[in-house]
């Protein structure tokens, strides 16, 4: 009976790495965030948006997290392909504005650490509910508005694959859309091995004790 030994253990598990990554499924597994690929002005740009540190619970630090790169002609939605190359200096061009219901809020893009192509703008989200993710600015001359919305179903059960062609305003198209990231979960999900009240939840019951007091 044949038993495989270690490098040929080894040798098959990179080749199934390579072809996860290949067909784009690996770079699925390693985050859930959703890509958009533009041709603004006369250059390809492919825009990778989601949260910071999700999955994303309530009242815990996270903020919009945008990944930029010049695209590889050949395979330009995949932001691992040889051709692909990051863009720098876009928080000078760049801001996003977070909506949430009625409310929202613009923030400014910081350079992650260390990680060129790669901005974040933090925020603490406070209600379980959808986020659009808006990132506005002018690219080189070229306004630019665009908007990513996160998925009540979370990124990896509701995934979006559209490679349609849609002007999105004069000298910007959107010529495919990949991916989705999940929407902030409640904080009793992410507490062990007791549950944790988000801020509101505390909130509302102080107001009900208060209720049943004022009536006792």
């Amino acid at each position: 009976m044949f038993k495989p030994d270690f490098i040929t253990i080894t040798t098959l598990s990179i080749a199934v790495i390579l072809v996860l990554s290949s067909t784009g499924i690996l770079q699925n597994m390693a985050f859930a965030h959703q890509r958009q690929l533009f041709t603004i002005g006369d250059k390809d740009y492919l825009f990778v948006v989601g949260s910071i540190g999700e999955p994303l619970y309530v009242d815990q630090k996270s903020g919009v997290e945008l990944f930029a790169y010049w695209p590889d002609p050949s395979d330009p939605v995949n932001s691992q392909a040889n051709g692909t190359k990051p863009i720098e200096g876009l928080e000078s061009m760049l801001k996003v504005d977070v909506s949430a219901g009625d409310k929202n809020r613009t923030l400014d893009f910081e350079p992650a650490f260390r990680d060129p192509g790669h901005y974040e703008a933090s925020f603490f989200p406070t209600v379980e509910t959808t986020y659009n993710y808006t990132v506005f600015g002018n690219i080189n001359g070229t306004a630019f508005n665009a908007t990513w919305t996160c998925s009540p179903g979370g990124g990896e059960s509701e995934p979006i694959s559209d490679n349609s062609t849609v002007e999105i305003s004069p000298n910007v198209t959107r010529k495919s859309m990949m991916g989705s990231f999940g929407c902030p979960q409640p904080l009793s999900e992410a507490g062990f091995p007791e549950p944790m009240m988000s801020n509101q939840e505390i909130v509302k019951k102080l107001a009900e004790i208060g209720n049943v007091t004022k009536v006792q």
